[in-house]
């Protein structure tokens, strides 16, 4: 059994860890390249890696495109923009991210503000989206897209394939993030949206966000080694007819997150599991809508108030 202790010191490491990663020019010169000296701010059309040795600023709603491959080496770090509200990184149908870390260097996108003045909402968050199968008819558009010309609208409705890959999330920690483009529409840590099997989600920690920490609609990707840490609404939210397997999963919850000032509201009842079937438009059966939602959550840890 984990008790709660283990949980925060869990937590903790991840944080110690993440302040020990060391930045070096990416021309193989020595020296550090502060934040924001290399700024992200328009699609990644063609496949691209970032470097451990360069902090990368995503500036704005990015978008990974047109079938790239966006590898990230172990030990980089990749912050949102604070200053362009709502900076977010979607992995569009079709593309993939490669994001392999390790336990001793891992990859972590967090807040472009100083150590100790991060926040809640401070940055959109990191979103996937796969061809895998969900209950609702199409059209159906993200939940916190499509609020202007610089956010555009993210369909995920319409796919056939649940084997589909999106990529690799491997020793990752995203960390502040859950940005509300809109009245009750909020970007999420990590938004894993018709992501199907081929994906691999493993040792993967969403702390501190605004709204859910991983939050599944549809698809059937399956996950392991999962670490939830102060959510500001659910810590693991599935819905639209998720079919995933999910195992080995800590959910950790002691107060009511703050929240950046305009970037939303956090929950007054975060839930550790929140499962739901098929709700708002393109329900053709209401509830009864298939594929139900029925993951499958093996081995899992939830502690709250």
């Amino acid at each position: 059994m984990i008790v709660p202790s283990r949980v925060r010191a869990l937590g903790a490491a991840a944080l110690a860890l993440a302040g020990a990663l060391a930045c070096n020019d990416s021309t193989g010169t020595t020296g550090v390249i502060p934040a924001g000296d290399a700024v992200i701010a328009s699609n990644i059309t063609t496949s691209r890696t970032l470097f451990r040795d360069t902090v990368y600023t995503i500036s704005g709603f990015v978008q990974v495109t047109n079938g790239a491959v966006l590898t990230i080496q172990s030990g980089t770090v990749i912050q949102g923009d604070f200053a362009t509200v709502g900076s977010s990184l979607f992995i569009t149908r079709g593309a993939r991210i490669e994001a392999i870390g390790t336990a001793t260097a891992p990859i972590v996108f967090t807040s472009s503000r100083p150590v100790g003045s991060r926040q809640a909402g401070d940055w959109g968050g990191l979103i996937l989206i796969g061809n895998g199968i969900i209950n609702r008819a199409a059209p159906v558009v993200l939940e916190g897209t499509g609020t202007g010309p610089d956010n555009p609208t993210q369909e995920y409705s319409g796919g056939t394939n649940n084997a589909d890959n999106s990529g690799t999330l491997r020793y990752v920690r995203i960390e502040f993030a859950g940005y509300a483009t809109a009245a009750d529409q909020e970007l999420n840590t990590l938004t894993l949206a018709a992501v199907g099997s081929g994906t691999t989600l493993e040792y993967v920690e969403a702390m501190y966000g605004l709204d859910d920490s991983f939050e599944f609609f549809g698809g059937a990707v399956d996950g392991k080694y999962l670490v939830s840490y102060e959510a500001g609404d659910d810590h693991f939210d599935m819905s639209e007819g998720y079919v995933g397997r999910l195992q080995y999963l800590i959910a950790y919850q002691s107060a009511k997150v703050t929240v950046r000032p305009g970037a939303g509201n956090a929950s007054n009842d975060p839930q550790g599991i929140e499962n739901d079937g098929c709700a708002g438009t393109g329900c053709a059966t209401g509830q009864n809508s298939t594929p139900f939602t029925t993951p499958v959550v093996a081995n899992f840890t939830l502690v709250g108030t």
